[in-house]
């Protein structure tokens, strides 16, 4: 086991211990009205300072041979951005599945890296075996019912086999939907915590957690675009798929407005892209079965062994005082001052 460990949330100033024992209980967030009293006005050497410390906190976690996994979506470019601001020397790495099954996210994460001259290594993986052979097993040593994630698991025991001593992901700030806060807070990226001692080496699902200045200033500068039911837990097949590509690219244009208000120089994707694409129509095409790919990788993970693996079924989110919610609403209201 690595000396270096996953430290979900720097100071603790989120807990999220009632997603780690599968309990129910929602977030709480240990910081006071203070502490957004304190928040604004922004500024540029205000952010840049949020930006480096969020870099160099999560660094110090990830031991002296750190690996940045990088998808090229927003999140990623914020880590890339802030490792590079604050000096910090890391491998970037990009993971590219065989026969091109993921070049949409591949082709855009270069681009970004050969635009601000970030050198990268690509390490090229076989996702239709993977699915095929091993996606199961992952479930049972990990616990989760996501081939995405249990993808990502194999990553990092691909890169703890590489040498690398610890590993970062994008992540995400706190979202404002509906004009309820931290309603995407359920178990991505923080799925990471609930199994953080099953790895040999440090893992951390988003760097945003070591600096929640940084993170709630990313979510007060956000537009709430309102997306009713987006991301909600409705089985895939029960959702409407062309309203469900219309929600996420307004959350996608709403994030751009976000990460750019607080300094973040980003490269946006023609699309917002899951790096599952193409796998899906790969499955579609084999089978003549749009819904293959989750027939075949997903939903049977949430029966294995009469579905232990899928017990929990609550969403979580951030469960705030109404004088945090004050205090919020207050900094956001002036950014996005209400129309009528």
């Amino acid at each position: 086991m690595s000396q270096y460990k996953t430290v979900p949330f720097y100071n603790d100033w989120l807990n999220i211990d009632g997603m780690t024992a599968g309990n129910g209980i929602d977030h709480t967030m240990n910081l006071d009205v203070d502490f957004f009293e304190k928040l604004t006005p922004f500024n540029d050497a205000k952010l840049k300072q949020w930006r480096i410390e969020a870099a160099q906190r999560c660094a110090e976690t990830l031991g002296p041979f750190p690996a940045l996994c990088f998808s090229g979506g927003v999140d990623s470019q914020a880590m890339l951005h802030c490792w590079a601001e604050a000096d910090l020397e890391a491998h970037v790495i990009i993971f590219t599945f065989k026969d091109g099954l993921n070049k949409q996210d591949c082709e855009h994460a270069k681009q970004y890296c050969q635009k601000f001259d970030i050198p990268y290594r690509e390490v090229e993986f076989d996702i239709v075996s993977f699915l095929t052979r091993d996606n199961a097993d992952m479930t049972t040593k990990y616990g989760n019912i996501s081939p995405h994630f249990n993808t990502h698991y194999r990553f990092i025991e691909i890169l703890t086999h590489m040498g690398y001593t610890g590993v970062c992901f994008g992540g995400q700030a706190p979202d404002r939907n509906c004009g309820e806060y931290g309603v995407n807070t359920s178990k991505v990226p923080y799925y990471w915590a609930t199994c953080a001692e099953k790895f040999d080496i440090a893992v951390q699902g988003s760097f945003l957690s070591f600096s929640p200045e940084l993170a709630w200033a990313i979510s007060v500068s956000t537009p709430d675009v309102e997306v009713i039911g987006h991301n909600n837990r409705e089985s895939t097949a029960l959702r409407d798929w062309e309203n469900e590509q219309k929600a996420i690219a307004k959350k996608y244009d709403a994030k751009l407005i976000g990460y750019r208000r607080v300094g973040f120089d980003l490269v946006p994707q023609p699309q917002k892209y899951t790096g599952f694409e193409l796998v899906k129509d790969y499955f579609a095409e084999k089978t003549g079965d749009g819904w293959a790919f989750e027939t075949q990788f997903r939903l049977p993970l949430t029966r294995m062994n009469g579905g232990i693996y899928n017990k929990d079924q609550h969403i979580y989110k951030i469960n705030l005082s109404a004088s945090q919610v004050r205090a919020i609403d207050s900094i956001y209201l002036k950014h996005f001052p209400p129309s009528d």
